[in-house]
């Protein structure tokens, strides 16, 4: 039985925390138009976090494929793992999310969208099409992150094959892709950041990661290095947003800076030891166990809230209730999603 790699859980628990709460704080911005002056700090503070945390979730699922030997699968059984893993959680949570979006909105989603773009939201691409099309579809949960991690996860038998003797090609040609497209020219009608073609990059870096590190423990002394690269980064972008001393970075250069700040969290943070019997880690692989249905169910959820209720005179104790509130709908939601996923999974053995 392989040895469970906790810091990798902790990475998916910062991940997940961190894009809750910013979608929360830009949905109370733009969407609940709140006037709370706290609450644009509390954005930027979220944001900053909730970027890389989007990258190492690529890093980490990149990695798990590799350290779980799913390289080494019959493509059939690695496409069923997947779908399984994926697909089925997906579903469920979109059938929920959709009737939880009629039940407060009084209307079915994508009513006025053609019945024949519902395929992409079978394909799980639902919200990069819509993102293409200017609004159409039938896009519920999921966010970019699906669009991406479905063809990563698609491609990954290829780029498995392809690394076993062009590890260090396949990367440059990556990096340089993906810097044309930031840098360069992006011909694509979404933004970069959401663009799969882009964003796997980060997913082959955690394969390459595994490759090169495997089993072994990294060394103390880099284990050093990106602990001092990601606090640098952290203060330097605290700095930036709270005071004048530093100029903010611009959208492209902070790309990058949460590119290497991801990677420096990682190689950190993977071989962190917790004690299994701690209470600490029964909470850390509890919440990673369940991270892939709380990205699934989060932010409708949280929009939904925000659009049944005004909360224009709400004080700030109400929108912290409100919060706890969206806090606990997304953990019972997810729980369920599990559940129903985990029922029906066995359906497929």
């Amino acid at each position: 039985m392989k040895k469970r790699i906790i810091g990798l859980d902790i990475l998916r628990d910062i991940g997940v925390i961190f894009i809750f709460l910013y979608h929360f704080c830009i949905e109370y911005i733009n969407l609940a138009q709140g006037t709370d002056p706290l609450m644009p700090s509390l954005n930027y503070f979220a944001n900053l976090w909730a970027r890389p945390a989007s990258l190492f979730l690529f890093i980490i699922s990149g990695y798990a494929l590799m350290y779980n030997k799913e390289s080494q699968l019959p493509l059939k059984d690695y496409y069923r793992r997947r779908f399984k893993g994926l697909y089925i959680p997906f579903y469920i949570a979109y059938t929920i999310m959709f009737l939880a979006y009629f039940a407060v909105n009084n209307v079915a989603a994508g009513s006025t969208s053609p019945m024949y773009m519902f395929v992409f939201t079978i394909l799980g691409v639902d919200a990069l099409v819509q993102e293409m099309s200017g609004g159409l579809g039938f896009y519920l949960i999921g966010e970019w992150f699906m669009s991406c991690i479905v063809l990563c996860y698609l491609l990954f038998p290829l780029l498995a094959k392809l690394m076993q003797k062009f590890k260090y090609i396949l990367l440059a040609l990556l990096i340089i892709w993906s810097g044309c497209l930031l840098f360069i020219n992006n011909p694509f009608p979404i933004q970069v950041e959401h663009n799969p073609l882009f964003v796997l990059l980060y997913f082959y870096i955690g394969m390459l990661l595994y490759d090169l590190v495997g089993h072994k423990e990294i060394s103390k002394s880099f284990r050093i290095i990106g602990t001092v690269i990601s606090v640098v980064i952290f203060i330097y972008l605290l700095i930036a947003g709270y005071t004048a001393f530093v100029d903010v970075l611009p959208a492209k250069a902070f790309e990058v800076v949460c590119a290497i700040w991801s990677l420096a969290m990682f190689i950190a943070i993977r071989d962190v030891d917790i004690s299994p019997e701690k209470k600490s880690y029964k909470w850390i692989t509890y919440i990673s166990g369940i991270s892939w249905n709380i990205i699934l169910v989060h932010h409708m959820i949280i929009i939904l809230l925000f659009r049944h209720y005004d909360i224009q005179l709400y004080s700030r104790r109400e929108t912290f209730t409100l919060l706890l509130l969206a806090m606990a709908l997304t953990w019972i939601f997810a729980i369920a999603v599990g559940r129903l996923s985990s029922n029906v999974k066995k359906a497929f053995k």
